[in-house]
């Protein structure tokens, strides 16, 4: 169900660019070169775990009902394995590194946020003034999202298809960015289905518009008025 969930999320936002005469349909590529590999590596594993369920023999059954779940048991009991196994079942951790939407420029830290991850939830405080926040109570997923860390957007893009959220580098939000490995000035450019498009150290308008105009294929007119 996950899967299906996160194949409909993937396709709708895309669609609906294409739909609302925004994008070229050449953006509708990118649907099956990023999901694809998630369905093929799906059915390996059902493959292989429908194996062990149904294999016969005194070994097959031992180790369906007793090593497997002691095993199992152990591993859950660390919160690194638990949440890598929330992680896979929910389908949070699906990144896209090679799609042709996801695009890094320099200037990142090493160990942070990637071009084509999900981005992390974070609860940070959200330009000069106010208490911390739910970051993805603030992502709208009809559009996409620029996060500036550490940096403020001198011409930031306009229209209504990005939304700027400006997140300072400071102690009240400390804590949190370094457990998210951000630090330093850096942005990330979201999809409306909360993947990193683009990211980079210091923002320039015009490699957003640029990402916009060749990776997402947004129309001409469109791309002219983010970069305005």
């Amino acid at each position: 169900m996950n899967t299906g969930l996160q194949d409909a999320y993937n396709l709708a936002w895309k669609l609906a660019l294409v739909a609302q005469g925004r994008a070229a349909p050449a953006l509708l590529d990118s649907y099956e070169q990023e999901r694809i590999p998630v369905a093929k590596r799906l059915l390996e594993t059902t493959d292989r775990a429908f194996q062990l369920v149904v294999s016969q023999g005194p070994f097959a059954t031992l180790l369906r009902t007793t090593i497997i779940a002691k095993i199992a048991a152990m591993a859950m009991r660390f919160e690194k394995v638990r949440r890598f196994a929330f992680r896979t079942i929910a389908q949070l951790g699906i990144s896209y590194p090679q799609s042709a939407l996801s695009q890094a420029l320099p200037g990142l830290a090493q160990h942070g946020p990637r071009a084509g991850d999900r981005f992390p939830w974070l609860r940070v405080r959200i330009g000069e003034q106010g208490a911390p926040r739910d970051l993805y109570r603030e992502i709208d997923d009809t559009r996409f999202t620029l996060l500036l860390f550490g940096q403020s957007a001198a011409s930031p893009p306009a229209g209504d298809l990005v939304r700027t959220l400006v997140i300072p580098d400071d102690a009240a939000n400390g804590a949190e960015l370094r457990r998210a490995n951000i630090s330093g000035a850096s942005f990330y450019l979201l999809r409306p289905d909360g993947h990193v498009g683009l990211c980079g150290g210091s923002f320039h308008a015009a490699a957003v518009a640029k990402y916009l105009a060749e990776n997402v294929h947004l129309k001409a007119s469109l791309v002219r008025e983010q970069a305005a």
